[in-house]
């Protein structure tokens, strides 16, 4: 069954993954909201952190008491334990953790992981049931597989940057966050499938392939038509579907494409005129598009909230990020906030049953090392033998330095 040895018996599980076993050995975004939302989901999600500093997140500015907030918001309800993968001890040590685990999520380059003997192939050979799920930013294979890249490297030659009316970073990561959900799909996808056969699998998830389904339609309609960047239905080339400035110097948002929503923005500014039935002609995109700007910029943004939100037209405002978590519905959702230290946290999106994960508490994120010994204690060592690994440099142990 799912979770293995690790299967909660004799109570009744309150999440889908209770019982199952992940090992982190991740860093940064992509892995880190993978294994989040697995954890959010019950799973028990060990972060393996190196001996010289761990999850660079840690330590990236900006910080909150002394911890990057970019690891405060996906970091929450894991462990942390600290080993020298270098070190033959270190190894075993992993190794037996290993025996014991249902996923494994590592994010490094393709061939790092066979240099500890921790690739699929030799893992496999200890636990059969391993789901293995590597990141990469290009994949295992291919011409690029061992180059270096970030997000907007895999955005820009997938075609995402391109799109738009002037290429630039767009206002989030695509390729590591759309890594994340195609990971953890591949993942339960393993499980269940593990549940059947009991055999693991390996996942090759690559960051700049987990990029293209957010260009899909817009790649489809510029091979059909042969059109550029900023020309598209949802790029910016209709007037009805495209970002708008208002006279107080902010912007909102216009995505009345189908026919009806056009026509009740038409009635409610006043426009009748505008509702054609050719709205979306190509040849009258330029004038419209002049039109219609003009008309929003003789209003404050306020100003078209209170007459365009009942208008069903589908128009909404352009919220900057500082201000998101303010926006009432999202805080009627209760997705996200900001505690009373100034830490941001996030819920997941994934809600089952009702119920989503809790706000972030600092006691839910895990110190560097700070389960090092628990966990240790869990596969069977002895103090004494976690001191001499401690001795050794083979571990670290939160607190214990």
């Amino acid at each position: 069954t799912i979770g293995g040895k690790n299967s909660v018996k004799g109570k009744t599980m309150t999440k889908p993954l209770e019982g199952v076993r992940v090992l982190d050995l991740t860093r940064l975004v992509p892995g880190a909201v993978c294994t989040l939302m697995l954890a959010d989901m019950g799973a028990d999600v060990i972060k393996i952190e190196d001996p010289n500093g761990g999850d660079y997140a840690r330590w990236m500015p900006p910080m909150i008491d002394g911890l990057g907030v970019f690891f405060r918001v996906n970091n929450r309800n894991k462990r942390s334990v600290v080993i020298d993968l270098k070190h033959e001890a270190g190894r075993a040590v992993f190794r037996r953790l290993v025996t014991q685990a249902d996923v494994l999520v590592e994010g490094f380059r393709p061939g790092v992981m066979a240099k500890f003997k921790a690739d699929y192939p030799s893992l496999r050979e200890i636990n059969p049931r391993l789901v293995y799920c590597s990141l990469s930013g290009w994949g295992q294979d291919g011409t690029y597989a061992f180059r270096s890249g970030h997000d907007l490297n895999y955005v820009s030659i997938g075609g995402l940057t391109g799109a738009t009316l002037s290429p630039q970073p767009p206002g989030g990561q695509m390729g590591d966050i759309g890594a994340s959900y195609a990971g953890v799909a591949g993942i339960l996808a393993a499980l269940f499938r593990r549940e059947r056969n009991s055999e693991g699998g390996y996942i090759d998830i690559a960051l700049s392939e987990a990029a293209l389904p957010f260009v899909m339609l817009q790649w489809a309609e510029a091979v059909a038509k042969g059109i550029g960047g900023g020309a598209g239905t949802l790029t910016g080339g209709l007037a009805c579907y495209r970002i708008y400035e208002t006279a107080d110097g902010k912007h909102v948002a216009l995505a009345a494409l189908e026919p009806k929503f056009w026509a009740n923005f038409c009635r409610a500014v006043g426009k009748e005129a505008w509702s054609t039935s050719d709205y979306q002609a190509a040849e009258k995109q330029p004038q419209l598009i002049a039109e219609v700007a003009a008309l929003f910029r003789s209003k404050t943004q306020a100003e078209w909230c209170e007459l365009l939100d009942d208008a069903d037209c589908c128009f909404s405002t352009v919220t900057p990020p500082k201000d998101v978590h303010h926006h009432p519905h999202i805080q009627a959702r209760g997705m996200m906030g900001v505690d009373e230290n100034g830490s941001p946290w996030m819920r997941s999106p994934i809600h089952i049953d009702g119920n989503h994960a809790e706000p972030l508490q600092d006691s839910a994120l895990p110190q560097y090392g700070e389960h090092t010994r628990p966990v240790l204690r869990e596969l069977g060592y002895s103090d004494a033998a976690i001191d001499r690994l401690k001795s050794a440099g083979v571990i670290r142990c939160w607190g214990e330095e």
